[in-house]
């Protein structure tokens, strides 16, 4: 599969795993409206965008044929005006903005855009609706705007629903609900999601889950250094594996203790999406 990386920095050395490099011309920001041109950067007829902190256990082949035909596609769930529902704001407030009885809430750690018009659309409404944010009563995200309640807004007013996809195609483990068992090396992910078992292709260690020093990010660290020493430097599958457990094994074994005891994860940002707190912050 032909992979591009977009970046602001094409001399880094993540580079040298991609087939192409794009830069980033108009310079990075600390939150997340870059991802509302991703249009002007997707190479492809059909691009399957992934934010960075993403990690494919499974060829990602068939989740291109997941999704349907729409100009875009967005893992999620549909939530409705009067389900009195809080997400970066208030939902009933954006269903009335976007003039729709529905919102597609969803995820944008990946998303399928398909090269037409239709996708232009969305995304030029999307950035529109940046001027709006204040106005909304979106609430502010690292300091600055979060993409996914306007992206969803233009979704919605294209008529675009959200996709239940979560178990297979990418789920993050917000809101998990048991022990996280993932091993890149063995293609192998499986948790508990609010009480759903989900066994995705990809998993996005979004939040907390990709930090470098939290109980919640271990799991994220140590199939990193997995597949640094079986991919980088060419160590054998079971001894990359050996290694990495020695390195992060208890910790991981600590978070999956916590959460069969208390059922949630130890500094779990699940509500960081849905309470107001001024301002959000979210670790990398």
């Amino acid at each position: 599969m032909h992979r591009t990386l977009v970046t602001d920095d094409v001399r880094c050395v993540a580079t040298k795993a991609y087939d192409s490099v794009i830069k980033i011309e108009t310079g990075q920001s600390d939150d997340c409206r870059l991802k509302l041109s991703l249009d002007t950067y997707a190479p492809y007829p059909r691009t399957l965008y992934l934010d960075a902190d993403a990690l494919a256990v499974r060829p990602i082949e068939p989740v291109f044929d997941l999704f349907d035909s729409s100009d875009v596609g967005v893992v999620g769930r549909d939530v409705t005006a009067d389900q009195d529902e809080i997400w970066y704001g208030d939902v009933a407030s954006m269903c009335r903005a976007a003039g729709t009885g529905w919102l597609p809430k969803c995820n944008s750690g990946l998303i399928l855009l398909h090269a037409t018009d239709a996708t232009g659309q969305v995304f030029a409404r999307a950035r529109e609706l940046v001027n709006q944010y204040s106005e909304l009563g979106l609430h502010t995200f690292r300091g600055g705007i979060a993409d996914e309640p306007l992206l969803a807004m233009a979704l919605a007013e294209q008529g675009i629903h959200a996709q239940d996809l979560t178990a297979l195609a990418s789920a993050t483990p917000i809101g998990i609900s048991g022990p996280l068992r993932v091993n890149a090396l063995t293609g192998a992910c499986t948790f508990a999601k609010q009480g759903i078992e989900v066994e995705p292709a990809l998993i996005h260690f979004a939040a907390d889950y990709s930090s470098d020093y939290r109980l919640a990010g271990a799991h994220y660290r140590r199939e990193r250094l997995a597949l640094h020493l079986s991919q980088r430097l060419g160590a054998p599958d079971r001894t990359a594996r050996i290694a990495a457990g020695l390195r992060y094994g208890l910790q991981c074994a600590a978070f999956n203790t916590w959460i069969r005891i208390v059922g949630r994860a130890p500094r779990d940002p699940s509500d960081f999406f849905s309470t107001a707190k001024q301002p959000l912050e979210v670790s990398q």
